[in-house]
């Protein structure tokens, strides 16, 4: 009997328990699901500070003269003088006399112009003196003229188409003296600065026609540069700016820049900017290979991102909470490793420097390495 009591009082306790047990399971709190499960992208960033960027572009170009002289026979005739010094490579100076033909026939040309000359001034002579005359003779008969065509005949006493013909011969025969001496001149060819002779094709003794090719000269005190440079670039520079120059034979050293050409090379879309050089030693040489460094017009309140961090002219940042967010990337300079953009990120920002895949805004960033 005792042993069903026991029994019996286990079971009720079990019953209870389990009871009281589904009770506290049934009323227990249940954790609330979230409505959507957010994303976390892991990147790499880094921290940059507004700065001001002076950008400079390394062009290269090659040594030419702006001042070539083409030497042309101006008149023909024997080649009676050249100078020793009138040579491929020579140096001729202000002053020297380049090269002589022979002036002899000029000289005759010119004493014959210069008779037909005094012959026309005295012929002029002559004939103002019969305007007196016929001034007189006219007053003599005036009020015999009828009143038809007395224009016509007062001009014809008067000898007036006997003196303009008078004056234009003299006027033709001066034209014909100056370009006698003109001519004559022009046998002896002087130089009119400091010269370097590039090519030579006359000699002594040679006969010469007028407009025959005799030489080619290139002034060498002042020279210039061409460069090619992109248009963005161009923009950038001014008229009158210093640049360094370098070559095999020379490290920075100072030119300016001279024109920026208004229109863009055909084939290749550069821009042309010229330099010059001042060259007083004649140091530099024609055709030699230089580089410039064009330095740019200082840009402000810029930064310097890798270009990893930039893609299709955008770059992501993640802000003080943690939460990612595009900025345009307007893009002022860039090379092969980094660029420089206009600012546009607040203290406290930092700059995703990692490629990231299906990021969106406000998402959610893990800094895994870089700024922590």
């Amino acid at each position: 009997m005792n042993n069903f009591n026991f029994k019996l009082k286990t079971a009720i306790v079990a019953l209870v328990t389990l009871i009281s047990s589904a009770t506290i399971l049934a009323t227990a709190p249940v954790q609330e699901l979230s409505a959507q499960t957010e994303k976390v992208l892991s990147v790499s960033v880094i921290d940059v500070s507004p700065q001001e960027f002076t950008p400079s572009y390394q062009a290269f170009g090659i040594i030419e003269s702006p001042h070539l002289l083409l030497l042309t026979a101006q008149v023909e005739g024997e080649i009676k003088y050249v100078n020793k010094a009138f040579i491929e490579g020579g140096q001729l100076v202000e002053g020297d006399i380049i090269y002589q033909i022979d002036d002899s026939d000029y000289q005759h040309k010119l004493n014959q112009r210069t008779s037909d000359l005094k012959i026309a001034q005295a012929n002029l002579q002559l004939e103002l003196g019969e305007q007196k005359v016929a001034e007189r003779e006219y007053q003599q008969i005036i009020d015999d003229f009828s009143s038809e065509n007395i224009v016509l005949q007062k001009a014809l006493m008067l000898r007036q188409p006997q003196l303009e013909t008078a004056k234009a011969n003299v006027t033709i025969a001066q034209s014909n003296v100056n370009l006698a001496k003109k001519n004559l001149q022009r046998c002896t060819v002087v130089s009119n600065s400091d010269f370097t002779v590039l090519t030579k094709v006359i000699y002594q003794g040679s006969y010469v026609n007028k407009g025959d090719s005799l030489g080619e000269l290139a002034q060498l005190s002042q020279l210039r540069v061409s460069l090619a440079v992109p248009s963005n670039v161009a923009t950038l520079l001014t008229i009158n700016q210093q640049v360094n120059i370098s070559s095999d034979s020379h490290k920075n050293y100072p030119a300016l820049i001279t024109q920026l050409s208004s229109k863009l090379h055909d084939s290749s879309q550069l821009q042309q900017v010229y330099l010059s050089i001042s060259n007083p030693r004649k140091s530099f040489i024609l055709g030699e290979f230089i580089a410039a460094e064009l330095t740019l017009i200082p840009q402000k309140n810029t930064i310097k991102l890798p270009l990893s961090s930039i893609d299709d002219d955008i770059f992501w940042i993640v802000d003080q909470n943690k939460k990612l967010s595009a900025r345009d990337a307007k893009i002022i300079w860039q090379n092969e490793g980094y660029a420089i953009v206009n600012n546009n990120i607040v203290e406290g920002e930092s700059v995703v420097t990692s490629a990231i895949t299906g990021a969106k805004e406000g998402m959610i960033a893990n800094i895994v390495s870089g700024v922590l």
